[in-house]
């Protein structure tokens, strides 16, 4: 009875070990320590082969476009994974630059001028001071540059 619950324990215990149906993948990796704030280049990154078992096949990093021209969020260490959650797109408003500020509606457009009170990628939604009144809103950042206002 003793050797049967040792040969189940041993049988459980290799279920860690790389089976056949495990795919190796090529992931891109940092080269050097990526800070926090900078922008990742194709020179950054090094091809590094990892197993990858079938039950969790999707993998970030396998493309280099994943991470090239991206923005570090917080230390990335050298030859270490890059999680999807450790990189976010190019600011594409700064904080404290003036920008143009777009409302509509289906009878109302409205242009005007704001500052921004945060950097933003495109598509995030950031506050916004109007210059000429003091009154603040939110705004998501456009890829030209321009902040557009929702229905607040």
């Amino acid at each position: 009875m003793k050797s049967l619950a040792l040969g189940a324990l041993i049988f459980i215990g290799l279920g860690g070990v790389a089976s056949a149906e495990d795919a190796v993948r090529t992931v891109f990796v940092p080269t050097n320590v990526i800070y926090p704030g900078d922008m990742i280049t194709a020179d950054a990154l090094v091809e590094r082969k990892v197993r990858v078992s079938s039950a969790n096949a999707a993998v970030f990093g396998e493309n280099p476009k994943d991470l090239i021209g991206k923005m570090a969020r917080r230390t990335l260490l050298r030859n270490e994974y890059v999680p999807r959650s450790a990189v976010r797109e190019q600011d594409a408003v700064l904080q404290g630059k003036s920008y143009k500020v777009i409302y509509n509606s289906e009878s109302l457009s409205i242009v005007g001028e704001g500052i921004a009170q945060k950097a933003g990628a495109v598509g995030e939604i950031i506050p916004v001071r109007n210059p000429a009144s003091g009154i603040m809103f939110k705004a998501r950042v456009q890829a030209d540059q321009t902040l557009a206002v929702d229905e607040q």
